[in-house]
């Protein structure tokens, strides 16, 4: 019978190492930034298509910089500096972007999934079809900004202001306004199901053709809101003020389709003192 071969003790260790070694380069992050990239920005506010993922940029001045389809993946950029800056479908996931400031920014089709933009300043920003899945928006400034199709599913907006802000198209679903100040804002098609929008101030806000089918909409002023077309099956309505509200083709909570407003509404578009 041939006698099977023991491997030495040697060989065990380094095989084991080995494999140790291996387990840890998979569990390494896939992309490290550039260090050569890093300083180019901080010298020319200029860095685009450039690997900036995990670089620490915390209250760096980077106003109107360009990083256009920059990897930003993890970058900390608490408190910097991005105002006017264009950022058009840069990488941005799980990016640390607390009370940065982005007024006026250019962040169209931008990856901000996962982002945390906690009481960060968007006023004006241009979001438009940018993937913001997830983002932890908590507080943030969104005052005219436009996030029409822009993804914000399961998105945290708790006590934001979007007051003239553009949600067209978004999709919300699942996503948490509780407190959010929305006033004059418009939501057009966008879809809201299921999301949270209890005691949001909506007042003036357009929803139109809006899906709102589960939404929680408990003690929110609606005053003067337009739900011409807008789906609002199941949705929770207990304590809302719907004084003034445009209601024509709305489905109602109960799957009734309300017209009853459609002459009132047609009377109001010519002067809407919203």
């Amino acid at each position: 019978m041939q006698k099977k071969h023991k491997p030495s003790g040697g060989a065990t260790v380094a095989a084991a190492f080995a494999g140790a070694m291996a387990v840890a380069l998979l569990a390494a992050p896939a992309a490290a930034f550039d260090a050569q990239q890093l300083e180019r920005l901080r010298a020319t506010k200029s860095c685009e298509r450039c690997d900036l993922s995990g670089a620490n940029l915390e209250h760096a001045d980077l106003a109107k910089a360009k990083l256009a389809a920059a990897n930003l993946t993890g970058a900390k950029l608490k408190g910097a500096n991005l105002s006017g800056a264009s950022m058009v479908g840069a990488i941005m996931p799980k990016a640390d972007l607390t009370e940065a400031d982005l007024e006026a920014a250019a962040v169209q089709g931008a990856n901000l999934d996962d982002a945390v933009l906690v009481r960060a300043n968007l006023a004006r920003a241009v979001l438009s079809g940018a993937g913001l899945a997830r983002a932890d928006l908590r507080s943030a400034v969104l005052r005219e900004a436009q996030l029409d199709d822009a993804n914000l599913t399961d998105a945290k907006l708790g006590q934001a202001y979007l007051t003239k802000a553009d949600f067209s198209g978004a999709r919300l679903t699942g996503a948490d306004l509780t407190s959010a100040t929305a006033r004059d804002a418009k939501f057009y098609g966008a879809v809201l199901v299921k999301a949270q929008l209890v005691q949001a101030e909506l007042w003036g806000a357009d929803l139109r053709r809006a899906d709102l089918t589960d939404a929680d909409l408990r003690d929110a002023n609606m005053r003067s809101v337009d739900l011409i077309g807008a789906d609002l099956t199941r949705a929770k309505l207990r304590g809302a003020n719907l004084k003034g509200a445009c209601v024509c083709n709305t489905i109602m909570p109960e799957g009734r389709i309300d017209v009853s407003g459609c002459k009132l509404c047609a009377s109001d578009k010519d002067g809407d003192s919203r």
